[in-house]
């Protein structure tokens, strides 16, 4: 009914008028957004973009090809420097205003931008003081690092380390980089550098052989070295113009000896043969003889008389030159040479005749030896044949040794024999004289046999000798009648023996082999003591002993079964360590454990295995030890290479107490831990040493670590105790009532500023303060709430007790009716403002009221007061109302009695 009386401008159907209601209207209201979104006419539109400051809908707007996007780009553009809650919807159009370079600086130095934002405009910037100021004052350490990440100047980096490095290591760490890079700069354009200048000097000092090579291995690390970056133009111009010159006098110089090549040649082989022949004679001066020494120079004289000189007088007389030094120095070592070889014959031919007498059977004098050692000793030496000297002395001296050795041994061995024949002869006489006339008969033919190999003996004590023996001669004889009858007799006792074993089956097998091999010793005793013919008895004896051993024999053959069966196991062991050996990629083996645990199982299998014959296990056996010897050889260089690389890792676990970042370097432990691996374990004292030298920096950095972690844990600590704090005064507001309440009040600005200056807390404990700072604060607000509400109602009930006397007074007529009225307009407002029912009779007022607020809200578009606190002013001014009748007074204060009870409920809510 009262929307055409309220139209307002901005929705006439004139442009113009629309046009010119756009200054009225709010930069954000929806009118405007609607008008710039939908208006028919474009001027209409483009003033509302212009006008507009609402970003979603110019963004929107921006996206259009037309004019009316571009003016919406404009406009983002010039509201981009200012602070909003739409600086994502910016970042998503940041292409729009990125070249402006002013606005770049303001929005990458405001602090209360959205960090995307910022990010966007701190790549545009360049300016370095800008960028400096911004990475110093920054609380953010992520802007902070890209502000300085974008700084080229080292300088400014280092500044900004000083100043910021120890609350942001990612600053430390980009510092660290920065200068790693300038220094790699630095070196790669020094060895440019020195890389021309080696270039510009190739060709100058006459050694083109040597500098051809030379710039080859120029070029390659030129090359290589711009490989990744290219040179500066400078430098390059600069190496390929000195390489370009080399190559230029490289070519003059070889026209110059092509030239002259063929005749320096002749003297060239000349001078080569002449000092090789030096050389040769220096180094080996024993292998020619003295003619060839002498036929060699000569011919080298001929040759080089009968060159052809070169046309080049400085080349020859430089040859000339060479050939008389070289050739000086030829003669000086055949000269020399040759009389050594003269020398070093007299020796030889010495050497040879003590080979001679060393290798006669005939026995030594010793004054031979002495005239061969004099003969010797006045011998010259050679003076440069050192080797051939040696070898003729150890020769000499090797024979004379064994010549020595030999008529000492000669000297000793006659001195022995006689010695032992006086014993002999000693005791034989002593056992004639006891009656021992069987040791007798022993000791007289062992006399005999030592005297016929006593060496060369004196003829007197030969003569002595013999006579003792040929007086005890006869007594002898006698002897040996008796003796052969009394070993008959024992050699019949050696048959019943072995008859006994024959029939004796309960011996252990190898028991009776050695009673057989016993009987056999004490035939063969009995042999020695009667050599006489008994073969009828031997005969007897050994087809007994023979049948007495044929149950041990077979023991035996079925102990080389076993025997052959246990080579035959080791051979088949011994063929798998090969083929291990052999068949095995050792290059490529990762698995080192599972190859060790295979050779311990052969191992063990050897060991497990019986035993061989004696022929055979030398030959086994030293098959089995070059086989594990051949595999030794793989896992020992595994063994001493893991041993290696967990040294290394030793030295990189010592030099991680030294680093600063203390959580990189226990990163690093870790890592180091996780390498460190024993694939072949080396001696237990070697790994427990190599463990302990690992382990002691890797404990140390983690003991520092923790202790920085308490540390950093105690300052935590007191954040938190410092919170907490804090919610212990917000809750000791919350026992204050009343007056003393609403005066504590003013202490909560202090308490909400004191727990907010408090951050950097663990997440856990920040939620728990939360929770226990919002539940105080949400019940302080409650009990503020109330005392507010009681402090109101006693302010009411003050007014309305002077209230009473007030509108009882009396007034004229005048004044009682303008009271009333404005009495019954205060009913009215409160009961719109409060949403309680007015009486029939304000009905009609009550909706004009209404309509004249609906058009005044839509003209204004701003929100009216607290509605509470506005109905307290309105119930404030009805009580100091003036006088009123009876009648007035009694409908209106039955309608503030109402409008007080609902306004008290408001306030309770």
């Amino acid at each position: 009914m009262f929307a055409g009386l309220f139209k307002p401008k901005w929705q006439s159907e004139n442009a113009r008028v629309r046009l010119q209601s756009l200054a009225t209207l709010d930069p954000e209201s929806a009118e405007l957004i609607q008008l710039a979104l939908n208006d028919p006419d474009t001027g209409v539109r483009l003033e509302a973009v212009r006008l507009l400051t609402d970003l979603p809908t110019l963004i929107e707007l921006g996206a259009r090809n037309d004019s009316l996007g571009q003016n919406a780009r404009q406009r983002v553009q010039a509201l981009a420097g200012d602070r909003g809650m739409h600086d994502a919807g910016l970042a998503a159009v940041f292409d729009w205003f990125r070249g402006d370079a002013a606005l770049m600086e303001r929005i990458a130095a405001d602090g209360g931008r959205a960090a995307g934002l910022r990010r966007l405009a701190l790549q545009e910037l360049t300016d370095e003081s800008l960028l400096f100021r911004i990475a110093d004052s920054e609380r953010s350490q992520d802007i902070q690092y890209l502000a300085a990440s974008r700084l080229s100047g080292l300088e400014w980096l280092k500044k900004l380390e000083k100043s910021q490095g120890r609350n942001n290591k990612r600053l430390r760490q980009l510092l660290k980089e920065r200068m790693a890079q300038e220094k790699q700069q630095q070196d790669w354009l020094a060895a440019l550098e020195a890389l021309c200048l080696e270039q510009e000097g190739l060709g100058l000092r006459e050694q083109w052989d040597q500098d051809r090579t030379r710039q080859m291995v120029l070029q390659q690390r030129w090359k290589t070295l711009t490989a990744e970056t290219e040179a500066p133009a400078a430098l390059s111009r600069r190496f390929a113009a000195a390489g370009s010159q080399f190559q230029a006098r490289l070519k003059a110089y070889q026209a110059r000896q092509s030239a002259l090549e063929p005749l320096r040649q002749v003297f060239a082989t000349c001078l080569e043969e002449a000092a090789a022949l030096e050389a040769r004679l220096r180094e080996q001066p024993g292998q020619l003889g003295v003619q060839q020494l002498h036929a060699g120079v000569d011919s080298l004289r001929e040759r080089w008389e009968a060159a052809t000189p070169v046309p080049d007088p400085a080349l020859q007389v430089a040859l000339e030159r060479q050939w008389t030094q070289t050739f000086a120095a030829l003669e000086t070592a055949r000269d020399a040479v040759a009389g050594d070889l003269l020398l070093l014959e007299q020796m030889q031919r010495v050497c040879q005749r003590a080979e001679s007498l060393r290798q006669g059977e005939a026995a030594l004098k010793a004054s031979r030896l002495t005239d061969l050692q004099r003969e010797w000793v006045k011998l010259r030496r050679p003076v440069g044949l050192a080797e051939a000297v040696a070898g003729q002395e150890s020769r000499f001296h090797q024979s004379m040794d064994s010549l020595n050795a030999r008529l000492q041994r000669e000297l000793a061995r006659r001195d022995e024999c006689l010695q032992e024949i006086q014993a002999v002869l000693v005791q034989m006489e002593s056992d004639l004289e006891a009656e021992k006339y069987g040791e007798a008969v022993d000791l007289h033919q062992q006399a005999g046999r030592l005297l016929e190999t006593l060496p060369e003996v004196p003829e007197v004590e030969l003569r002595r000798i013999r006579k003792r023996l040929q007086a005890a001669a006869p007594l002898v004889r006698e002897f040996k009648d008796w003796r052969r009858w009394g070993t008959d007799q024992a050699r019949e006792h050696l048959i019943e023996k072995a008859q006994e074993l024959e029939v004796d089956e309960s011996i252990d097998p190898e028991a009776r082999a050695r009673m057989i091999r016993g009987l056999r010793d004490e035939w063969r005793k009995l042999v020695r003591m009667d050599p006489g013919h008994q073969r009828q008895q031997w005969k007897t004896f050994d087809s007994k002993v023979t049948a007495a051993y044929e149950s041990s024999k077979q023991h035996f053959v079925q102990q080389a079964r076993e025997r052959d069966a246990n080579l035959q196991v080791r051979e088949a062991l011994c063929v798998q360590l090969e083929q291990f050996d052999t068949g095995t990629d050792w290059a490529t083996v990762t698995d080192w454990k599972a190859q060790n645990a295979r050779l311990r199982e052969l191992l063990k299998q050897w060991k497990q295995c019986g035993p061989v014959g004696h022929k055979e296990w030398k030959g086994i056996n030293q098959r089995f030890n070059q086989a594990m010897d051949a595999l030794e050889v793989h896992f020992n260089r595994e063994r001493e290479a893991n041993f290696a690389e967990r040294q290394q890792l030793v030295s990189e676990a010592e030099a991680l107490p030294a680093q600063e970042d203390l959580r990189e370097a226990a990163e690093a432990a870790k890592q180091l831990q996780a390498r460190w691996h024993i694939s072949l374990p080396s001696r237990a004292r070697d790994e427990q040493r190599l463990w302990k030298q690992f382990r002691a920096p890797i404990d140390a950095v983690f003991q520092q670590l923790q202790q920085e972690r308490d540390s950093h844990q105690s300052e935590v600590q007191q954040r938190i105790d410092a919170r907490e704090a804090v919610c212990v005064q917000l809750e000791a507001l919350l026992e204050l009532r009343g007056e003393a309440l609403l005066q504590a009040a003013a202490q909560l600005a202090t308490l909400q500023q004191a727990y907010a200056d408090v951050h950097g807390l663990p997440r856990r404990e920040h939620e728990r303060l939360e929770t226990r700072w919002h539940k105080a604060g949400k019940s302080l607000q409650q009990l503020l709430q109330g005392a507010r509400r009681e402090q109101q109602l006693a302010r009411l009930d003050q007014l309305a007790a002077r209230s009473v006397q007030g509108k009882q007074q009396q007034a004229g007529p005048e004044v009682l009716e303008a009271n009333r009225l404005h009495g019954e307009a205060l009913c009215l407002q409160l009961e719109i403002l409060l949403n309680v029912g007015s009486p029939p009779a304000f009905q009609q007022a009550r909706l004009e009221h209404q309509v004249a607020q609906m058009s005044e809200a839509m003209r204004s578009r701003k929100s009216g007061q607290d509605t509470h606190r506005q109905a307290l002013e309105l119930l404030a001014d009805w009580y100091r109302l003036g006088s009123l009748t009876p009648e007035a007074l009694t409908a209106q204060q039955a309608r503030i009695d109402a409008l007080l009870q609902a306004w008290a409920d408001g306030v309770g809510d």
